[in-house]
C-alpha cells in the first residue's frame, strides 16, 4: 500500500492520465492531474509530490521546461520522463537523463510504470 506517497502526472492527452491515474491508484498511490506545463507546476508549489510522470512533448511549456522548474520549486521531487519520442541522438538522450531520474517510453506495461515508480521510492515490491 502505497496511500502516503503522492505522484503527479502531467500529460496533455486526457486518457493517458486517466490511464495512469487507474494504474496508481489501484496500487495505493495519491494522484494529481495537470493537463499542461502551467498546472503542473502550480500543483508542485502547493503539495510537493514525491513523483511526478511528466510528458515530454506538450503544448506551451514541454516537458523539459516544467522539470526545471520542478527541480527549482522541490529538488526531492523525483521526476520520470513519459515519452512516445524516442531520441536517436545520443547526446540529446544523456542531456535527458541527466534532468530526469529516469525515462520510460511510450506505450508501457502497468507494471513497468509502477516498477518505475516504486524503484524511484525506494519501495520493495
Amino acid at each position: 500500500m502505497n496511500a502516503q506517497h503522492s505522484v503527479l502526472v502531467v500529460d496533455d492527452e486526457t486518457n493517458m492520465c486517466m490511464i495512469l491515474r487507474r494504474i496508481l491508484e489501484k496500487d495505493g498511490f495519491l494522484v494529481d492531474i495537470a493537463s499542461d506545463g502551467e498546472k503542473a507546476i502550480k500543483i508542485v508549489e502547493k503539495s510537493l509530490p514525491d513523483v511526478v510522470i511528466l510528458d515530454l512533448m506538450m503544448p506551451g511549456m514541454n516537458g523539459r521546461e516544467v522539470c526545471r522548474e520542478i527541480r527549482k520549486i522541490s529538488p526531492a521531487t523525483k521526476v520520470i520522463y513519459f515519452s512516445a519520442k524516442v531520441e536517436s541522438d545520443l547526446q540529446k538522450l544523456k542531456e535527458l537523463k541527466s534532468e530526469a531520474d529516469t525515462f520510460i517510453t511510450k506505450p508501457a506495461t502497468s507494471k513497468k510504470i509502477l516498477s518505475c515508480v516504486n524503484a524511484m521510492l525506494n519501495i520493495t515490491e
